[in-house]
């Protein structure tokens, strides 16, 4: 199998704040270059990723991973260098003070968002500030920060994997490129496997803050979708008891009437005959992810979803496990296989 944590490494390292996807080009490249035929950009942005059928008759089935992370842009330059920001995408403000940041700019910058020490807090001191009254501090002068950073740069957190017990992971960005690592994982061991029929993976784009997917996946015509996102792992204090996959679980598949309910049981049944490591949740009518948008294109398209659990979302510590990653592959490439054969058996 692919190698999960520098593939992980690969599609966090860079710039992939909503809008400002581009700045994955390397890593995009390297991943045409070693699985797939071809890859285009979609006018909306989002990344096409093909490996062409050998033998003609399979079903076009679409792996979707989103590959934009929540952010920051850049409003204004204050006195000392300082950054006004304001957010893209659901920021969580308790952890942003005094978090490392990396500015985007005409070079690439390193800052820390500005905080108050509770020597000189007044007032409430449990009362959390609004991001667009944060500030990054730079470093530079007023004017060298003007000349580097124009209005308008993206801003994000800064990269750092690394290594847990038990074979996780914690780093910036894995909602949602650690499903981008577990669909190209799967599409590699169906490779493997001599798999004929097309293999399509999108990467789409701006999912924190807009539905771009559905520009993509109207041109794509899939006959089916697999959407692969994260999901809240349940830890001691969620007070949603209902939910209790957490990290180390394996996969979680959702039930709603949002996605398609036929595709879906037979997805689960498909996963308890093979012994595919998985849990069921019910998202009785939002999951929150692309899935809510791709059934509806077109004349319509059965679509899945498939999540990976994760611990602290949207912050610069989010935690997988790796094994996670691994059977949601497997779990996705056994099923790609299964319904190909529906028309090639």
């Amino acid at each position: 199998m692919a190698d999960l944590f520098d593939l992980a490494s690969r599609l966090t390292c860079g710039c992939s704040v909503s809008g400002f996807e581009h700045g994955q080009e390397e890593a995009l490249k390297y991943i045409r270059d070693k699985y797939f035929d071809e890859m285009r950009r979609e006018p909306a942005g989002s990344y096409v990723f093909v490996r062409h059928a050998k033998k003609p008759g399979y079903p076009r089935i679409l792996f979707d991973a989103h590959m934009d992370e929540v952010g920051m842009m850049v409003t204004e330059i204050l006195d000392g260098g300082f950054l006004r920001i304001a957010p893209v995408g659901g920021l969580d403000t308790r952890i942003l003070q005094a978090a490392d940041v990396t500015i985007y700019g005409k070079e690439t910058l390193y800052g820390v968002i500005v905080s108050t020490p509770p020597h000189l807090q007044t007032g409430d001191r449990t009362a959390l500030p609004k991001v667009d009254a944060l500030m990054i501090d730079t470093g530079l002068s007023k004017e060298k920060a003007e000349e580097l950073i124009p209005i308008g740069t993206p801003v994000g957190y800064r990269f750092k994997l690394t290594r847990l017990q038990n074979n996780r992971i914690c780093g910036k960005g894995f909602d949602d490129k650690i499903c981008a690592v577990a669909g190209i994982a799967a599409i590699e061991q169906l490779i493997n496997e001599g798999y004929e029929g097309e293999l399509i993976l999108l990467l789409s784009t701006k999912e924190e803050v807009s539905r771009a997917v559905v520009a993509a996946v109207y041109e794509l015509k899939p006959d089916y979708a697999i959407v692969s996102d994260v999901c809240c792992a349940w830890v001691p204090e969620n007070k949603d008891a209902k939910r209790r996959t957490t990290v180390g679980d394996g996969p979680e598949i959702s039930l709603s009437a949002i996605t398609d309910v036929r595709l879906t049981k037979r997805l689960i049944k498909f996963a308890k005959e093979n012994g595919y490591k998985h849990t069921v949740c019910v998202e009785a009518t939002s999951t929150g992810t692309n899935a809510n948008d791709i059934p509806l294109v077109g004349l319509g398209v059965p679509t899945v979803l498939i999540s990976i659990p994760l611990k602290n979302m949207h912050t610069y510590s989010e935690v997988v496990s790796l094994d996670d990653v691994a059977d949601t592959a497997a779990l996705a490439a056994g099923f790609i296989k299964e319904l190909g054969g529906d028309n090639n058996g």
